[in-house]
């Protein structure tokens, strides 16, 4: 090849296909460790226990089912989030079977536990977010709210009603608000090859209430707007998988940084201690965050899967009379 153009284009393609299998090698290296470890294989732990039959109607009940799972009963609207209900997560045969990392803390709740559902938040396409097994066993009638070219998955599993958002658009479900927003990540379902999905973090509104559901994050000032006005009441962050995707997850200091920015008054950690998907300890995230979040470890809540934590009643009072003591 005597075309220096040419030659310079190959060797270009050449790195760029060498940094692409260095990747892929890197993701399968992480996921069969993860898949295989003896941990992962030892058997599952038992949650805590949730009874959203108990939760009252108009306020804002939040429940950690494990990974980045969360159910809310939102001033009457009943939210799940990124369901992922069965006992792997990964590659999975028409529900048959699952093929990845094995579940180390029983699901508090079986799919047919969580009805009446209303609404399903789906914030990016990986297999630990966007479980089909999970969808598929939940019920239909749900509206799901999902990020650009999710609708091709979930249509087909027999929902009607799939929302896709882009950054910026909003829809409205039962009187609550859902807006989209950006994250430091990316959305490719097979990384790092095949098609690239769109990934949304989320703002939900209801009767003055706030809450910020993030996408998994890097490390970004992108929520610091959310706290000039009107910040929201209650902070969802991803706080594990940092090791070794710092790049792709911020580790709990940073998100301790990041929930700050936001200005909320409640972190609700996830994505920690349910799915061995990264090197660092299971229990190493939660320990992090509430050694970064020091003597105001308190705003942290939902601290184990299979708790719930109910806002307080008074919350807007309280809100508004540290606003006015703060602007003295």
């Amino acid at each position: 090849m005597n075309d220096p153009l040419a030659r310079h284009v190959l060797r270009a393609r050449q790195r760029a296909g060498g940094a692409r299998l260095g990747l892929l090698t890197l993701w399968l290296a992480v996921t069969i460790v993860a898949c295989t470890s003896r941990a992962a294989d030892s058997g599952s732990r038992a949650a805590g226990t949730v009874n959203p039959a108990a939760w009252p109607v108009d306020g804002l009940t939040i429940a950690n089912l494990g990974h980045s799972t969360l159910l809310m009963n939102y001033l009457g609207v009943r939210v799940i989030s990124d369901p992922a209900l069965f006992q792997r997560v990964g590659f999975s045969l028409d529900s048959i079977f699952t093929i990845g990392p094995r579940r180390l803390v029983e699901p508090p709740l079986k799919p047919g536990q969580l009805k009446p559902l209303d609404v399903i938040l789906i914030t990016h396409a990986h297999m630990d977010h966007l479980d089909l097994p999970s969808l598929k066993a939940l019920p239909k009638s749900a509206v799901v709210v999902a990020c650009s070219g999710c609708a091709d998955l979930i249509r087909p599993l027999g929902y009607t009603d799939v929302r896709e958002l882009k950054w910026g658009d909003r829809t409205e479900i039962k009187g609550l608000t859902i807006s989209a927003m950006g994250a430091n990540h990316w959305g490719r379902r097979w990384p790092p090859l095949g098609r690239a999905y769109g990934f949304n973090s989320y703002l939900l509104a209801k009767g003055g209430r706030r809450t910020l559901l993030a996408c998994d994050s890097a490390f970004t000032d992108l929520f610091a707007s959310l706290g000039r006005d009107n910040p929201p009441a209650v902070a969802v962050f991803s706080i594990g998988a940092y090791d070794p995707w710092i790049r792709n997850h911020a580790d709990p200091g940073q998100v301790w940084t990041m929930f700050r920015q936001t200005g909320a008054t409640y972190l609700v950690p996830v994505h920690w201690g349910t799915f061995r998907l990264s090197k660092e300890p299971m229990d190493e995230p939660m320990r992090r965050l509430l050694a970064a979040a020091g003597p105001e470890g308190k705003r942290v809540v939902l601290r184990r899967i299979g708790e719930s934590w109910t806002m307080p009643s008074d919350f807007g009072k309280r809100a508004s009379t540290n606003q006015s003591r703060a602007s003295r």
